[in-house]
């Protein structure tokens, strides 16, 4: 591997830019197998590439924990919805609050997909113009352990 100040300085070529860029479109292409194979097959190659495919399975790692989350939330939810009706066996119906309750988590939850589906396709972007550009909470941890700095 080349020296580090001159690992980070050196203008990434047209194929570690695509391969960048496919690490991020990653969550919509091919999950996180994509940008485990281009790490696997790159990191020796590259160091922009590694660091873009370590973001990108980094955050489907994040997104995945977050995602739980929220399933564990909605499932919180609706056991409660089912337990208040256990006092009042002859109502089956949900009540009113509960379901705006509900409806409105779902629909944050599908928010927040949209948005992390809208970050990773701008930090897609980002890459491709050779830009090492980091995600927040992970970026700057994987840039100190692939470029040795901060």
């Amino acid at each position: 591997m080349e020296n580090t100040a001159e690992a980070v300085n050196q203008v990434p070529d047209h194929e570690e830019k695509t391969f960048a860029m496919l690490s991020h479109l990653s969550l919509l292409l091919g999950g996180i197998i994509l940008p485990i194979i281009i790490w696997a097959t790159q990191r020796d190659k590259s160091r922009f590439v590694r660091f873009h495919s370590l973001q990108a399975i980094f955050y489907h790692l994040m997104l995945a924990v977050i995602i739980f989350f929220f399933v564990l939330i909605a499932l919180i939810f609706v056991l409660i919805s089912g337990i208040g009706n256990l006092n009042n066996p002859g109502n089956s119906s949900m009540p009113p609050f509960l379901i705006f309750l509900l409806i409105s988590f779902y629909a944050f939850i599908i928010l927040l997909a949209l948005a992390a589906v809208a970050y990773s396709i701008y930090i897609a972007v980002k890459a491709y113009r050779g830009e090492r550009i980091k995600i927040f909470f992970i970026g700057n941890i994987i840039y100190r352990k692939v470029y040795g700095q901060s």
